[in-house]
């Protein structure tokens, strides 16, 4: 527990106060001391030390009263540290791919990939309510779509706005990790954590997913990846055919997940694979629960204005003054 001021300059006028006293000592000489009662006959004056103290303790007590007045007008507060719970969300940052790749409608009732990853990701962003959220978009490289903010119906508004052409073609999962930790680094919440979407391996020039992955977890920053990977309608078509397409999927799956999956483990998050709309809805509610906002102790700062008792406490002096002024020993002026 502490006091405080709301405006503690004016306690700087206290300062002033030891010259008024002397101003106001060294005319104490001109006034006229007189004593008060029925008599016609002179009373003997005070002497000495009476003399100084009938002269000076209204002078003091008003000296005590501007001092208590100051005081006042300063707003001393009673401030009380207590310690409270609340759940505290987290900073998160979802990077989607937006490569022409991703405008394949090999995903369930015909849907496109990006349709698919649109709408999952609204639905998962809908229910952080608690968390600073940021939204990038990324293919040959990356762009920052919402940067962070607490309003997750902005995050929507531009996960639905998501298309392809808005950055050169590509997959460049270096970039889409660096742009978004330049988000998260640039927000107080903790823990960051980054949830990566595409459906390609990395093709982009510079860094390597490694090296960035690395740069992350020396920032403190966990990424949760997201393989996109549709299985293949071969129906009726050769087996040559056949083996040459499960050739091309093996191959391009096990590119991205050894990318996505070392990208995962070096920062300390999880690696998935969806193949449907249902099993990307699954992966992100189960990252949801992964990342669930903790229960956080703070302290908050209780304050209890107490300007009303110097208020009182001054115009306490300033009456017993005016009193003493009205007694029988008096001083004019």
């Amino acid at each position: 527990m502490s006091v405080e001021f709301v405006r503690p300059e004016f306690l700087y006028t206290l300062l002033l106060l030891p010259l008024w006293w002397v101003l106001m000592w060294s005319g104490a000489g001109s006034g006229l001391l007189f004593v008060r009662g029925d008599s016609t006959e002179p009373a003997e004056a005070p002497r000495g030390i009476r003399i100084a103290i009938i002269v000076g303790l209204p002078r003091l007590l008003r000296l005590g009263s501007i001092a208590c007045l100051v005081v006042a007008l300063a707003e001393p507060q009673r401030v009380e540290v207590i310690q409270e719970t609340e759940l505290r969300g987290e900073g998160i940052a979802l990077a989607v791919d937006i490569s022409t790749s991703m405008l394949a409608t090999d995903m369930e009732d015909g849907a496109s990939r990006l349709t698919i990853a649109r709408d999952a990701a609204a639905r998962f962003t809908e229910g952080r309510d608690l968390d600073e959220l940021s939204l990038v978009a990324f293919a040959g490289e990356a762009v920052t779509r919402v940067p962070p903010t607490t309003d997750s119906g902005l995050i929507v508004s531009g996960v639905e706005s998501l298309g392809v052409q808005l950055v050169f073609d590509g997959t460049n999962i270096s970039e889409a990790v660096l742009a978004s930790m330049a988000q998260l680094l640039g927000s107080e919440r903790e823990p960051r954590v980054i949830v990566l979407l595409t459906d390609g391996a990395h093709n982009g020039d510079g860094a390597t997913p490694l090296v960035t992955a690395r740069a992350a977890r020396a920032l403190g920053v966990r990424v949760h990846s997201i393989a996109l990977l549709s299985d293949p309608n071969l129906a009726g078509v050769t087996n040559s055919v056949r083996a040459a397409a499960m050739s091309r999927r093996n191959q391009l799956e096990a590119e991205m997940e050894t990318v996505l999956t070392a990208i995962s483990r070096i920062t300390g998050g999880e690696y998935f694979r969806a193949s449907s709309g249902a099993e990307l809805d699954s992966i992100y509610r189960e990252i949801n629960e992964m990342e669930a906002p903790v229960e956080a102790v703070i302290d908050v700062d209780v304050r209890h204005p107490l300007r009303t008792w110097p208020l009182l406490f001054g115009l306490l002096l300033l009456a017993v003054e005016m009193a003493l002024r009205g007694s029988r020993w008096a001083v004019l002026p």
